[in-house]
């Protein structure tokens, strides 16, 4: 395969991928869409279905007039026969044979008509029954995918919650060892500060009970009570 040959089947699927992942992304709106259509057709199924059954009535209302001017031409060619008229009788008679000439078309117009109306009735409710369970198929799709997404949001809220709190309990202890720290360094420049004063050794000479402290309370008494002079 050259290489003009691979980056065009390269593009393909690109172009493929793409159009699959729109797809995918519209894929309630495309299906409600798709339902509409279905119902739109159902509606022209049934209008058909309609005239197909006003036509059936029709040819049944013209089969029925005819066969009841059969049996009246019957009762003509009777009446006829009775008065010994063979030629009315006999036109009569070729009246009556045309007549169920086309009885007998019409009683197979109405028998194709009745067929072709129980087959379309049983398509029409065969295809109501799909586009019903798609309907129930697409509502439960729907709710799914309201529950993902709530489950999505809640859970991307719990992810940023965690996560702002650990960066709060990261700056907490960041905070707690600088001010550690900075204790740390008062404390010893006080000792550095004191090391180098008379007074810091004073407190150590008497901390170790070389150096005099200042008099008690006991002593001021004792000077006192000795009497002047």
């Amino acid at each position: 395969m050259g290489i003009m040959s691979k980056i065009f089947t390269a593009v393909k699927g690109h172009a493929s991928e793409a159009g699959e992942a729109i797809v995918d992304a519209n894929a309630l709106t495309i299906l409600d869409q798709e339902i509409r259509d279905a119902d739109a057709e159902m509606r022209k199924s049934r209008d058909n279905l309609a005239s197909v059954m006003a036509k059936r009535q029709i040819t049944a209302d013209k089969l029925s007039g005819k066969k009841s001017k059969e049996k009246e031409y019957e009762g003509y060619v009777q009446a006829a026969l009775a008065k010994n008229d063979e030629a009315l009788a006999t036109e009569v008679a070729g009246k009556i044979a045309e007549l169920e000439g086309e009885i007998a078309t019409d009683d197979g117009l109405v028998a194709e008509y009745d067929v072709s109306i129980a087959s379309l009735r049983k398509s029409i409710t065969e295809a109501e029954d799909r586009i019903k369970r798609m309907k129930v198929k697409v509502d439960v799709v729907k709710a799914r995918e309201h529950v993902i997404r709530a489950s999505q949001a809640a859970s991307a809220a719990n992810t940023g919650a965690n996560s702002k709190v650990g960066s709060a309990l990261e700056s907490l202890d960041r905070l707690q060892v600088r001010q550690a720290e900075q204790q740390a360094k008062i404390n010893a420049a006080n000792e550095l500060a004191k090391e180098g004063t008379d007074a810091s050794l004073e407190e150590k000479l008497r901390a170790a009970g070389l150096a005099p402290g200042g008099a008690s309370a006991q002593d001021v008494l004792a000077r006192l009570r000795k009497p002047a002079g």
